[in-house]
């Protein structure tokens, strides 16, 4: 699944913000909201007759551009960050797909064609929370050859300046069918309502033995389905671009307002909660990707409906909390009238109860999840595409080695369970050299296989869905082996490589201090060039992952005397069974002790052993960090669909998958689940070069916080036996999820320091204020 936008979807992109620019600014929005009929009839026009936007997701066939719902998503996003004051969700988004879903050959023809060509507005019953509930309100009955309609809609969005609704009623056989009703016809009385959105008219409709003509077509009930879940996609796009707006609104303001003597950008507090912002808003943009990619492939009507319920609830949820962190962050201005704010908190208000709300969405969601065995997240990964001949082969391979006397390594060694078989694994990892399937991603020159980025993402989804143990060797593979070959020397290419690639050596990271936290660049570790250009070694590292079964590491250590922060570094390569290492286990809250303490004391480096030059080692270090967030971040991800399976099982056999608060909680980590998968493939799309992008910079921040709330679920999941030490399969597992998933949110960068990364190099924030140096 490709989540990068064409250079047509770009242009439609660059085209809607310059024209929207123009046409949609704070001051137009605010004389549409004030105008009788909530919108520039003139606009309305250029954008179907200049632009062609009402044709784009109607089929060529019927006078349409035949695009689909990746570039509508890009058209709404687009809208929904101006405020767009037009017909065109309802006509467009609503009718258009009504109908082309819904209708039969001889209704739909000349609607579509009308609305592609933008000679008719449509006014629709919207969903509340869908299209079955909405048609309680009104009867169809059939006299003679035509249908009368009866009853009162509370309300039809932009009923009052439509030439034609399309209304949802009940019909005689106990279902429910699509009707055409023109404005103006006898019968029919529309009132405009007074709402607090203005932006988004609506109207109460009147029916009263009103002659209809029916646009669907019975035989195509499933139509309903899929054009409900792409109007909740449409509207979630929407919402992703309000959402987007408050944010820019947001830091453009701090970055203005001054108080204390300095901008309010500057805090850490105002940081922190704009950085919070972004976090929410790059997750739905993930999520709305990843829905727009699967409803524009052949992704059937149940799978459709779960992922579009998805971006619909997080949209809801995400849109909200950025309009009132808008309003709270610009202060008292952020209350008045005048300021924008105002503005999208009513319009996100509003939104989240049209086509159901959050908590309905959720619901639907869990239902699926809790009917479903396995639960669908896993199934469908298979579905998202790709090289299927690779995906059999590997897991062909999986399925014939991962057995015998490695069978109990099924899922075991994983994050908190890292203790589980360190020799057997280390067994497992020369069995994955000899068929070929260690540093898979890897260039052919380099030792590896040279797997495309979607061949990589094939065998990480594969290994973790076979069950595939923790790798004891990512650390040299996914980590160091990088960084060797895009900074190492030719000759500490041949000496490692070839040891990582056949698994017969085992690496740990000597990055953090016992003083520094996350302040990489704090480092104490020192070092000092002997006369035959080695280096002496003396200091202390601390979170060692697994230095007590690893024969190297890799150090950050300080060249320079008096040098400070980031400068004067080297990045070392140390054996660890040498004079002047001493090992200790840390044992953790868990009662584990995969984390160590190592200490140096003159320990010795070759001088062939330092990565790049001396005063080098931050340019390495921050080069293997990026290696850090790759294409295994797919295998992490189906390990954490592994861990979402257990806990739905504990939901099913303890009785809890009926409660109600359980059930909303499942249905938010499922909806993680997919925005991180979608999220890593935003980030690998261009063959993954991160830079400073904001997926990238999100990533850490989101799993860490959602794999931290999966171990809660699933201690509540399991109930008062939780809290008794098993070793229950079906318990155990959990009970180490909750508590090592402690740590996921302080390693590796803590929560706090993420958002510091995230609002400097996310959002062009101040930087934190550094102490000066000390004097000498």
């Amino acid at each position: 699944m490709n989540l990068s936008l064409s250079d047509d979807q770009l242009l439609i992109r660059d085209a809607a913000e310059n024209f929207l620019a123009d046409v949609s600014d704070s001051a137009a929005v605010r004389r549409h909201m004030a105008g009788e009929h909530g919108f520039d009839g003139g606009i309305w026009q250029r954008l179907a007759a200049e632009l062609g936007w009402c044709a784009i997701p109607i089929r060529e066939a019927h006078g349409g551009l035949g695009l689909g719902p990746v570039e509508m998503a890009v058209l709404l996003e687009a809208m929904g960050r101006r405020l767009f004051c037009a017909p065109y969700f309802s006509t467009v988004c609503l009718a258009a797909t009504l109908i082309a879903e819904t209708g039969s050959d001889d209704s739909m023809a000349g609607p579509l064609a009308a609305i592609a060509e933008g000679r008719v507005r449509f006014g629709v019953t919207m969903p509340d929370p869908d299209w079955r509930a909405a048609a309680e309100a009104v009867q169809a009955d059939l006299v003679g050859d035509d249908w009368r309609l009866e009853g009162t809609i509370a309300q039809v969005v932009d009923g009052a300046s439509a030439d034609t609704l399309l209304l949802l009623a009940r019909t005689g056989d106990a279902g429910f069918g699509l009707f055409a009703v023109p404005r103006k016809a006898d019968g029919v009385a529309v009132s405009e309502l007074s709402t607090w959105d203005s932006t988004r008219r609506f109207a109460r409709v009147h029916v009263d033995g009103a002659a209809a003509e029916r646009i669907d077509d019975p035989q195509r009930v499933d139509g309903f389905v899929r054009a409900l879940a792409l109007a909740r996609l449409y509207l979630a796009a929407e919402s992703l671009g309000g959402a987007q707006q408050c944010l820019n609104l947001t830091v453009e303001y701090v970055a203005q307002r001054k108080q204390f003597g300095r901008t309010i950008a500057s805090f850490q507090a105002v940081k922190h909660r704009c950085a919070d912002m972004m976090v929410k808003v790059e997750a739905l943009r993930s999520l709305v990707a990843g829905a727009a990619a699967l409803a524009a492939g052949d992704a059937d009507a149940a799978e459709l409906a779960r992922e579009c319920a998805a971006a619909g609830q997080l949209a809801a949820d995400t849109y909200f909390w950025c309009a009132q962190e808008a309003v709270q962050l610009h202060g008292g201005v952020g209350f008045t009238w005048e300021y924008d704010p105002q503005l999208y908190f009513k319009r996100a208000q509003a939104a989240s109860h049209w086509l159901g709300t959050a908590e309905h969405g959720r619901e639907v969601i869990a239902a699926s999840l809790l009917a479903d065995a396995p639960p669908p997240q896993v199934a469908s990964v298979r579905a998202a595409g790709g090289d299927e001949v690779f995906r059999d082969e590997i897991a062909a391979w999986l399925h014939d080695h991962l057995d015998g006397r490695f069978a109990e390594l099924r899922h075991r060694g994983g994050p908190g369970d890292e203790e589980a078989f360190p020799a057997l694994r280390k067994e497992w990892e020369r069995e994955l050299a000899a068929g070929g399937w260690t540093c898979v991603g890897w260039p052919k020159d380099a030792g590896g296989r040279g797997l495309s980025i979607a061949q990589q993402v094939i065998f990480h989804e594969e290994y973790a869905r076979a069950g595939g143990p923790g790798r004891m060797g990512h650390i040299g593979e996914g980590l160091i082996g990088p960084t060797l070959i895009a900074f190492g020397s030719d000759a500490q290419k041949k000496r490692f490589l070839p040891e990582i690639v056949a698994g017969r050596e085992y690496w740990a990271q000597g990055y953090s201090e016992p003083n520094a936290g996350s302040d990489l660049a704090n480092v104490q570790t020192r070092t000092e060039q002997q006369a035959d250009g080695s280096w002496q070694v003396s200091g202390q590292k601390i979170w060692t992952s697994l230095a007590h079964e690893s024969e190297w590491i890799f150090v950050l250590a300080r060249c320079e005397p008096g040098s400070k922060g980031s400068k004067g570094l080297i990045f070392l390569l140390l054996p660890l069974d040498q004079p002047g290492i001493e090992i200790r286990p840390i044992r953790q809250m868990s009662g584990g002790s995969e984390f160590n303490e190592v200490f140096f004391d003159k320990a010795v480096a070759a001088a062939e052993h330092v990565v790049g030059k001396p005063g080098d080692g931050w340019k390495v270090a921050m080069g293997l960090l990026e290696a850090e967030r790759g294409v295994s971040t797919l295998g992490q991800q189906m390990h954490f669909a592994y861990e979402f399976e257990l806990v739905v099982n504990a939901m099913r056999a303890r009785g809890r998958d009926r409660d109600a608060a359980l059930r909303q909680r499942l249905a938010q980590a499922w909806c993680g689940l997919r925005v991180m998968r979608y999220n890593a493939l935003r980030m690998l799309a261009d063959g993954g070069a991160l830079g400073l992008k904001r997926e990238a910079l999100i990533y850490k921040y989101y799993w860490s916080n959602w794999h931290r709330e999966l171990g809660k679920l699933g201690v509540d999941a399991l109930g008062a036996p939780g809290d008794v030490i098993s070793d229950d399969p079906a318990i155990r597992p959990l009970q180490q999820l909750f508590f090592f998933s402690r740590a996921d949110t302080i390693y590796a960068g803590t929560n706090e320091i993420q958002l510091n990364l995230i609002a400097e190099r996310g959002l062009g924030m101040p930087r934190e204020v550094r102490p000066a140096p000390e004097a000498k």
